[in-house]
């Protein structure tokens, strides 16, 4: 399987287990791959998917050996892994006269994390990036394009509200990401890559562009996903929300035992958490609480916030407005009870 890519010279192909992008003339590649990373010139790029239970004891000598295998001279590649499926990967190639950028990127989100975090349990997933610039960068644009492509994909897993898997709390990428940045050579000169510069500008979007693609085709995370999953995704599963609720249990006429009671809430919630206006109420909690633990409320610091102050009434009004608009007055007597 080719994947387009418009730079003259530079092809990109999907076989098997590789993703490898191959380039007549040399690029000058900077990355943190597992296989001859660090700045060099290279023709070989290659992304190689693993089994999902590889032990990672030789890495260096698996990818030499793939690479090999393949028909490539070793020491003119870079080499990547993952143990995400290779033909999800995603390409986004963005454009401004003569300079041309376009981003490569396979990802998955099992094992997203907050940087500088603790990691307790390893998980299978990576964010791969390779980053192709038909330009003649120096040494240090080159560099300065890494730091952007890095910046670039975290506002991504920004933008899709992607959370941490130790902490729930917004994550800057997975345990294991890797990036290699690429320039032909050729062209204009380029000293500068940073957010205010155009080739920033395009390495900025194609970024996006791409990490977003490549997480919808993994994992399969769109923006306006549903609630129910933005809420596991913070650890709070829909039996959580049961639980929580069949605390205030009560028999009635009707409703004499728990399991029914059970039975119309699990039906109640999925109906409810459906809904574009609870969604928006929802989420505006979340953002309520996130704020608050980061001490971002005006006049209410973090550690205020986390006791819970008799004089912070918005979690409550959202709360009784989330009840009043479910189920009306009686909804909002029990919320208050």
């Amino acid at each position: 399987m080719d994947l387009s890519i418009p730079i003259e010279g530079v092809s990109v192909k999907v076989k098997r287990n590789l993703l490898v992008v191959r380039s007549e003339r040399p690029l000058k590649t900077l990355s943190s791959a597992v296989f001859n990373g660090g700045l060099r010139e290279a023709n070989i790029i290659v992304n190689c998917q693993v089994p999902k239970d590889y032990d990672h004891a030789d890495p260096q000598g698996y990818l030499r050996r793939v690479i090999r295998e393949a028909g490539f001279p070793p020491n003119r590649a870079v080499g990547m892994m993952t143990a995400v499926n290779i033909k999800n990967a995603a390409i986004a190639t963005k454009r401004h006269g003569d300079l041309t950028v376009s981003s490569i990127v396979t990802a998955g989100l099992a094992n997203a994390i907050r940087v500088g975090e603790v990691i307790f349990e390893k998980k299978v997933g990576t964010i791969n990036v390779i980053l192709l610039i038909d330009g003649d960068l120096t040494g240090g644009c080159i560099v300065d394009a890494l730091k952007t492509a890095v910046e670039a994909k975290t506002v991504a897993l920004r933008e899709l509200d992607v959370r941490s898997s130790v902490s729930f709390e917004p994550a800057s990428g997975t345990s294991t990401d890797s990036i290699v940045v690429a320039c032909t050579g050729r062209g204009r000169k380029f000293r500068y890559a940073g957010t205010a510069t155009e080739i920033g500008e395009l390495i900025g979007a194609s970024i996006i562009e791409a990490v977003k693609d490549a997480i919808r085709r993994q994992d399969g995370i769109i923006s306006n996903r549903p609630l129910i999953n933005r809420l596991m995704e913070r650890g709070i599963t829909l039996e959580d929300l049961m639980d929580a609720a069949l605390e205030l249990f009560q028999p009635h006429p009707g409703i004499e035992t728990r399991e029914k009671a059970k039975k119309m809430l699990k039906k109640g919630f999925e109906e409810a958490l459906s809904d574009v206006n609870v969604a928006a109420l929802v989420i505006s909690g979340l953002r309520l609480e996130e704020d608050g633990r980061y001490g971002l409320i005006p006049g209410l610091k973090g550690e205020n916030f986390r006791r819970d102050p008799l004089f912070l009434l918005a979690d409550e009004i959202l709360g009784m407005a989330i009840a009043n608009y479910i189920a009306g007055t009686r909804g909002l007597f029990e919320f208050v009870r």
